[in-house]
């Protein structure tokens, strides 16, 4: 008897590779959202830095133009968190995206899984009878054969 096969394995192992792309894809995609928040919180740190030197030189003898360039640089960082935030923004989207494709993907396979399951059991039981079939012929056979020797004697 030939064993078991599934006549939609080719496309279970497309599915199961599909997910694995997407994974590795959402993998990708988490480090460079979380890139894009390490440079967030690197601007937040330098905007900090920077009004504490601000703070600092407004309180000591600073010239007006070096506290107008604070003034401007620290504006300039402000710019730059706002693209930053967009930046971060757009990653956790496509993060988000990604991680949709996923779910769509996993449940995909599943599905494929447990038609593969129920086409195995039928499989199992179609197997389980015609081995009880053979019995049966089998058992069928010796008790002829027992009775036909018994009446020959």
């Amino acid at each position: 008897m030939a064993g078991f096969k599934f006549k939609m394995q080719s496309l279970l192992n497309i599915k199961i590779q599909l997910e694995d792309n997407i994974k590795n894809e959402l993998g990708n995609a988490v480090q460079k959202l979380e890139m894009e928040k390490k440079k967030l919180e690197q601007l937040y740190s330098k905007k900090d830095s920077f009004i504490a030197e601000y703070r600092q030189g407004s309180l000591g003898s600073i010239s007006v133009m070096r506290l107008r360039e604070y003034s401007s640089y620290i504006s300039i960082i402000d710019k730059s968190i706002e693209n930053q935030i967009q930046g971060v923004n757009s990653e956790q989207k496509s993060v988000d995206k990604i991680r949709e494709k996923l779910i769509t993907a996993i449940q995909e396979r599943k599905v494929l899984e447990k038609l593969k399951e129920k086409h195995y059991i039928a499989y199992a039981k179609e197997q389980l009878k015609q081995e009880q079939r053979l019995n049966d012929e089998n058992n069928s056979f010796k008790h002829y054969l027992k009775n036909s020797n018994q009446e020959g004697e």
